[in-house]
């Protein structure tokens, strides 16, 4: 079974290793700049991640980043990140630079690209949060991280035995699902990536471009691994 097929689209070096690690620094450091020596910012809500805040996001992905690295590197010191400043939380992240680069080599390809997914995906929480402006297009992360997320929404639509369907944005197209694609959902790859990834209500993902069959068949594929629809919009339609 084929979760994603883009036959149009040859995979480039975003998943070899070392572009990965230069994503993933690129990322953290984006973060870093958004967040460092701004206490006023640490309790901030976060609307994609409810039960957080600014603080405790950047706890998570230490927290992910130290145990990427701890599973590759005994040696590594897997702390608690619970009661541990903004400030020092950053420190430590940056400290996990070099035992990453060495652990990214040594990792399977799948696992790499889940790690790159999640900070991705969160450094754009973060933006939303502090209403900085997001232009993921040029962001060395932001196509693996789409590519993977239309392989995991194609395994939630085999899972629940729907029909294959196309996703479609202006840069690339995806038929996930089996058998012809009955359906075609349209899209910047923007808000096709945060559909997919819990972050559009019900009602945003239906305002996505649909043709062919109702958009209803599919609506229960949206919930996949750690993803699903919010209640409440979290994060703005950029343009579909």
């Amino acid at each position: 079974m084929t979760a994603a097929r883009d036959p149009g689209t040859v995979i480039g070096t975003e998943h070899e290793p070392a572009e990965q690690h230069l994503a993933y620094r690129r990322t953290r450091q984006n973060i870093t700049a958004l967040v460092a020596g701004k206490p006023d910012v640490d309790a901030a809500g976060v609307p994609a991640c409810p039960e957080w805040n600014v603080r405790d996001l950047v706890g998570h992905l230490v927290h992910i980043c130290e145990s990427f690295v701890a599973l590759e590197e005994s040696q590594i010191d897997l702390r608690p990140s619970e009661g541990v400043g903004l400030d020092r939380l950053l420190d430590r992240w940056a400290a996990l630079d070099g035992p990453l680069r060495e652990a990214l080599v040594r990792t399977p390809e799948l696992r790499r690209r889940i790690l790159l997914l999640d900070v991705f995906s969160h450094e754009v929480d973060l933006r939303v949060c502090l209403g900085v402006p997001v232009a993921p297009a040029g962001h060395p992360a932001f196509a693996g991280a789409l590519d993977l997320a239309t392989m995991g929404f194609g395994l939630a639509v085999h899972g629940n035995e729907l029909p294959a369907m196309r996703i479609r944005t202006p840069e690339r197209d995806w038929v996930v699902g089996e058998g012809p694609p009955t359906t075609t959902v349209r899209g910047s790859g923007f808000d096709v990536f945060r559909s997919l990834t819990g972050r559009r209500t019900w009602r945003q993902i239906e305002r996505l471009r649909w043709s062919g069959q109702s958009s209803a068949t599919w609506m229960r594929a949206f919930t996949w691994g750690p993803f699903t629809p919010p209640a409440a919009e979290v994060d703005p339609v950029h343009g579909t």
